[in-house]
């Protein structure tokens, strides 16, 4: 049985994931407020009205700030409000609907970051919120399922303990083979009354280094999987097809 195990959104880029119980999906949509806000670099140009997916070297992320894993964020949704830690404790409030704690938000991060003065990132959002936009790896408004399973056997064939946080998937479930995820491509998956479609494997890069309890990279992930399987992939891709609830304990079937 492939069962659900977690599920995780992630509202700013880089930042760490928030575990959730369930959530309702709809067609065509990311889990909502996954991913919705993002710093972007110094330079980098982002239309709110008008999204376009750019890479994420354009913006703060585990990619090449390691950093950020030092910290602990928790994200209210209602009310906008966002609250970083620092081993428990509180570093920085904002409200990311006021345009003076966002400008703080940025400064707070350039300067833990060491990012030169007039270097000062942005914090960005479409208008809408992850309905216009999420700043995902891909172009695709795309759920990530992680199976457990691969992650188990990859830790095995190198000997460490691998925690799947780092592979920051919405979905991670309990699989009843290792690997047999990517065999799931264009195919379609029922959870309860939701259908997701896979549609791409997920390659993984330099963030996957980075150990989500220490903040340091101490495993190199896409160096490992080439080593041991000829690919750098773990996990994939999905779409929604058709909404509704998920929840934890819910099954994944291949239809």
């Amino acid at each position: 049985m492939n069962k659900i195990e977690s599920i995780y959104r992630y509202p700013i880029k880089g930042l760490s994931g928030e575990s959730m119980t369930s959530v309702v999906l709809k067609a065509g949509e990311v889990i909502p407020g996954d991913r919705e806000y993002a710093f972007a670099r110094a330079g980098v140009q982002f239309d709110s009205d008008k999204p376009e997916y750019l890479q994420k070297t354009n913006f703060l992320a585990l990619v090449r700030d390691e950093k950020l894993a030092e910290f602990d964020t928790r994200f209210d949704p209602e009310s906008k409000s966002l609250s970083i830690f620092q081993d428990r404790i509180l570093a920085l409030e904002a409200d990311l609907v006021d345009p003076a704690d966002c400008l703080k938000a940025a400064e707070f991060f350039r300067d833990y970051l060491a990012i030169l003065p007039d270097n000062c990132p942005s914090l960005v959002r479409a208008t809408g919120g992850t309905t216009g936009h999420s700043f995902s790896d891909v172009p695709n408004k795309a759920i990530s399922l992680i199976n457990l399973k691969s992650v188990s056997e990859f830790g095995e064939k190198i000997s460490a303990a691998v925690d799947p946080i780092r592979f920051r998937g919405n979905i991670n479930f309990e699989g009843d083979e290792a690997w047999q995820e990517f065999d799931w491509l264009d195919r379609d998956l029922r959870i309860g009354e939701v259908i997701l479609r896979a549609f791409k494997r997920t390659q993984r890069c330099a963030a996957t280094m980075v150990n989500p309890d220490t903040a340091e990279r101490d495993i190199n992930v896409p160096k490992k999987l080439h080593e041991n399987y000829a690919h750098m992939d773990m996990g994939i891709y999905t779409e929604v097809i058709a909404g509704g609830e998920i929840k934890c304990g819910d099954e994944i079937e291949l239809i």
